[in-house]
């Protein structure tokens, strides 16, 4: 990017990306990232994953709450009766007939 009477572009920061021609970097929205400096666009975060605006990587769901899709701002917990044991899951598992389980269960 660069402001108006620039001798030179500028690099925009991770977290941050700029289409060409622009004046100014922005910030990737909630569920996007840039990994490093100079990007032009912003990538979904996996599904099972999760980012916050102007992030720079996605971090994964702790165990009792999933994320189904690709480009997610946060994650949701388990609903009861379901759960989910692992960090990073897209979805949450049924309890077996004979056990259960509240809400958010790992």
């Amino acid at each position: 990017y660069s402001s108006s009477g620039s001798a030179a572009c500028s690099v925009c920061a991770a977290g941050t990306y700029s289409p060409s021609g622009s004046s100014s970097c922005s910030a990737c929205m909630a569920g996007f990232y840039s990994l490093s400096a100079g990007c032009a666009a912003c990538s979904a975060c996996a599904a099972g994953t999760y980012s916050p605006s102007g992030s720079s990587s996605c971090s994964a769901c702790v165990a009792g709450t999933y994320s189904p899709s690709a480009g997610s701002a946060g994650c949701s917990p388990c609903a009861a009766g379901f759960y989910s044991l692992s960090t990073g899951s897209a979805g949450c598992s049924v309890c077996a007939a004979g056990t259960y389980s509240s809400s958010g269960s790992a």
